[in-house]
């Protein structure tokens, strides 16, 4: 238990200074008697029962304390004369379970919090404790089990507008007894302290969050890792019921500077020339809060994430505006094209990734809000990572996110983005857009890859997404903004994978189709014989490996038009596309190695 090793280091540094608890915290279905001891055994032992810190003017210990609801005993030594002062405080969490949930069990994780009977806010970070439990052996996880992670933590309601729903997602920072922040490997992830309980509320599949952050992944991104759980609230003076129950989360890493998170980095304030200067950043495009960030020449409006506002220097400020406005003015100049214009600036693929996360789920949230950019020392600025994900994949009534057809992006260029509108009219930005989509839909985008996922996950969360919409019960409700409201779990998931297989259908309809390649029977010739076959336009292909279209769109002069089957020759490489007016379609690459 990663909490006992901390107190444990921490006893044995200073034995002699802290209380000793007869029981340790935890998950108890009778009533509990505690003592509380010190040595040497003349100290007094303050303690409190209400989350706040001991002081000479709480309690004093003298007899037993009997617990029966759930309670945090925070207790600290206080001996006269003491050069050092009192003792550092320990802390243990004693949850009582109800009658109701003397059995329960999940395949899911467990959360259970402690709020020490305050209330929760959006503007200030609340004390409380966390106990996280794992599936155990079987794949079952308990309400008494062996936590995973045990300790305290702030919690703060998060969000802007999902804050009009009453089921809230979180912020969650894992602490110390003295309130610093406390790094631990929680679940299996990277070890960190900053976390987030996502709550899925009008998202009734639970899972488009999850969904896109996993498909990010599998393109070669980082994105955050997530687990579903289902969580309880514990009040203090409360035993652990189902009334404390919240339903389904996704635990999932905050978006940070991190090895293991966006391994950028770090830039201190002392960087302040380059090449130091040039990173690490990460800032993101969001709702209006108030001040701060800085304003492109463009007109677009960012906020520092990381690092925040407060810890940039003025000249580190500059700079990033400067590098972004430099990017503007070559995007929006005459001479915006080849390696010396934007792509000097930016990394084209993380562009191209983002902006196909947004098309293929209609994010309608997407480039507008929560876009997430980053900059690492000499890198070039890249769109990414991904997140907020849950108005997406249909799940819109505005915006037309509701439809399967049409392209997003255009909806919002002119206003809330207009840099993709600008990169599009390079020919080359398009091509390798289009070249990106067919490489991705033989794989990551892939129908049956994508609704095997979804079958995966609704597997996942059959069991707890009914206690979720017990508790929330919003199946057969329209909740802001749903545009599809089915009756059951399964009509939310099956709507939402016909969506994805229309969606991906209608993508496919909008580009050039590639070349279609047969290798027709031969007789018994050292060549292979090649047949390639277009629906429409004009095949080329080059048998070198090269490109057939020009950089720009011209057709190479090492291309060949196809008009009859072609024999190979061993080790032949061919390259080809269809050409249509200035539309090329992706290309088709095969090898012939007898």
């Amino acid at each position: 238990m990663k909490r006992w090793v901390f107190l444990l280091l921490c006893t044995a540094a200073t034995a002699d200074a802290l209380p000793r608890f007869s029981l340790p915290g935890g998950t108890y279905t009778n009533d509990v008697t505690l003592q509380l001891s010190a040595d040497p055994p003349s100290a007094a032992i303050h303690f409190t029962l209400d989350g706040s810190e001991p002081t000479a003017a709480s309690g004093v210990y003298s007899a037993a304390l009997v617990i029966t609801n759930s309670t945090l005993v925070r207790a600290r030594t206080f001996e006269a004369d003491a050069p050092s002062g009192p003792g550092p405080t320990v802390s243990q969490t004693y949850i009582l379970l109800g009658s109701d949930l003397l059995d329960f069990s999940s395949n899911l994780p467990l959360i259970v919090i402690n709020l020490f009977g305050q209330g929760l806010s959006h503007d200030t970070k609340v004390p409380v404790s966390v106990r996280f439990i794992d599936c155990a052996t079987g794949g079952r996880s308990k309400l008494t089990g062996t936590p995973d992670f045990e300790g305290r933590a702030s919690l703060k309601i998060r969000g802007t507008s999902s804050l009009r729903f009453p089921k809230h997602s979180f912020s969650l920072k894992t602490r110390d007894e003295a309130g610093n922040s406390l790094k631990a490997s929680i679940l299996g992830f990277p070890t960190d302290s900053d976390w987030i309980l996502y709550a899925p509320y009008p998202d009734k599949t639970l899972m488009r969050d999850a969904l896109a952050y996993d498909l990010s992944h599998r393109m070669g991104h980082y994105a955050p890792r997530t687990k579903y759980v289902e969580v309880f609230a514990s009040r203090s003076d409360k035993k652990l019921s189902l009334r404390s129950y919240l339903g389904v989360y996704v635990f999932e890493e905050r978006i940070k500077r991190s090895p293991e998170r966006v391994n950028i980095a770090k830039l201190q304030p002392s960087d302040e020339q380059e090449p130091a200067i040039s990173g690490g950043y990460i800032f993101k495009k969001d709702h209006e809060k108030g001040p701060g960030g800085f304003t492109t020449s463009q007109g677009i409006h960012f906020y520092y994430v990381d690092p925040k506002q407060d810890k940039l220097t003025g000249r580190q400020k500059v700079w990033l505006t400067d590098y972004v406005n430099k990017f503007e003015r070559v995007l929006y100049g005459a001479d915006f094209k080849g390696a010396h214009g934007y792509a000097s600036f930016i990394d084209a693929d993380s562009f191209i990734d983002l902006h196909w996360m947004v098309e293929l789920s209609k994010n309608i949230d997407g480039y507008r809000l929560s876009n997430y950019l980053h900059k690492d020392r000499n890198g070039k600025l890249r769109m990414e990572p991904v997140w907020d994900w849950n108005l997406s994949f249909g799940n819109a009534d505005y915006l037309e996110g509701w439809r399967s057809d049409g392209w997003y992006w255009p909806l919002v260029a002119e206003g809330d983005y207009p840099w993709f509108k600008r990169l599009f009219e390079d020919p080359d930005f398009r091509q390798k857009y289009i070249d990106r989509w067919s490489q991705l839909r033989t794989n990551q985008f892939s129908v049956s890859n994508i609704l095997d996922k979804v079958d995966a996950m609704a597997f996942q969360l059959e069991e707890a997404q009914q206690r979720n919409f017990k508790r929330w019960r919003i199946l057969n409700r329209a909740v802001w903004p749903n545009w599809y409201v089915g009756n059951t779990y399964a009509d939310e998931v099956t709507w939402m994978k016909q969506w994805i297989a229309q969606r991906i259908g209608w993508i496919d309809l909008q580009f050039l189709p590639e070349p279609s390649i047969s290798w027709p029977s031969s007789s018994n010739s050292p060549d292979r014989f090649l047949s390639l076959r277009a629906a429409s336009g004009k095949i080329y292909y080059t048998l070198d490996g090269s490109d057939p279209r020009l950089s720009g769109g011209g057709v190479s002069p090492k291309a060949r038009p196809f008009a009859e089957a072609v024999a190979l020759a061993q080790g032949a490489a061919v390259c080809a596309r269809t050409h249509s007016r200035n539309e090329w379609s992706a290309p088709v690459r095969v090898s012939y190695t007898k």
